[in-house]
């Protein structure tokens, strides 16, 4: 699809085997970072497009990563929107349906239809556009719980929850973050006519237990766990560029306050990462 002032810039430098990951939450302006003001997301998708940039599907991001037969464009970059909110699709789509990109949703299953958050109803028609795809941030465990006689808190799949004056058994954790995994697939599948995984999850507060946790077993056992059912696990470890191989995968966290330029630059670091790893 062709836009007014396309390549008006140099393109980006060319690079090979590999796929940069983009992380947006709300579109909306915020305090804690977490929110893009939807101009500065608007120029940030029309300077990739400028770039020479263009957004690839889920399945065809999965096929690359799993080594298979995939026709990617030369600079292919995937966008993604963490929590389900519903800025994601009113606010997002009618800018990348300019390019005619693709852009995938991770939804919390148990916030669907809240304030601020996308509906089913709304899913079911952001499938139906062909252009988003949608995969699960959790069932209901997208919260933290407490981890201590402190009453501290921590992520729900990192840590094993405190209660009652006890911390639950390793075996009690392991089931109900499988559980929780498990309902928001089941969720998703009820709710949304013809869904089925694409093979891929965003791990909820970017820690399965990695960079915190009140029993060092759940670490190994969660990345284990989610290696066995999913090709992809996003994580966000900074600038980095995917490469084939399936397992754990970096997503670049675009927070608010980044304009197009600082945009770029970040993705320029990503490609330079990716040379010296060469």
């Amino acid at each position: 699809m062709l836009v007014p002032g396309a390549h008006a810039r140099a393109l980006f430098p060319r690079f090979h085997g590999a796929v940069p990951v983009l992380l947006y939450h709300r579109l909306a302006p915020s305090s804690n970072g977490y929110g893009v003001a939807p101009a500065d997301f608007a120029a940030q998708m029309q300077r990739l497009h400028d770039l020479g940039f263009q957004a690839i599907s889920l399945d065809q991001y999965v096929r690359f990563i799993r080594g298979k037969p995939v026709d990617l464009p030369p600079r292919p970059i995937l966008i993604t929107f963490d929590d389900g909110f519903a800025s994601s699709f009113t606010v997002a789509d009618p800018i990348l349906t300019r390019y005619g990109w693709n852009a995938t949703a991770y939804i919390i299953t148990g916030a669907i239809g809240t304030p601020g958050r996308l509906s089913w109803a709304q899913l079911r028609h952001m499938q139906a556009t062909g252009r988003w795809q949608i995969d699960e941030h959790a069932g209901y465990g997208h919260v933290d719980v407490t981890v201590d006689s402190a009453g501290d808190q921590g992520a729900f799949y990192a840590n094993e929850v405190w209660a009652n004056g006890a911390k639950e058994s390793f075996r009690h954790y392991k089931r109900r973050v499988s559980r929780d995994i498990e309902l928001g697939q089941r969720m998703l599948a009820r709710n949304i006519a013809g869904w089925t995984s694409h093979g891929t999850f965003a791990v909820p507060f970017n820690n399965y237990g990695q960079h915190g946790s009140n029993d060092p077993r759940i670490a190994p056992w969660l990345s284990r766990f989610l290696k066995a059912r999913f090709a992809a696990i996003f994580l966000q470890k900074g600038d980095g560029f995917s490469t084939p191989g399936p397992g754990l995968q970096n997503r670049i966290f675009v927070p608010g306050g980044w304009d197009a330029s600082r945009l770029e630059g970040h993705l320029l670091t990503g490609r330079a990462d990716l040379a010296a790893r060469r």
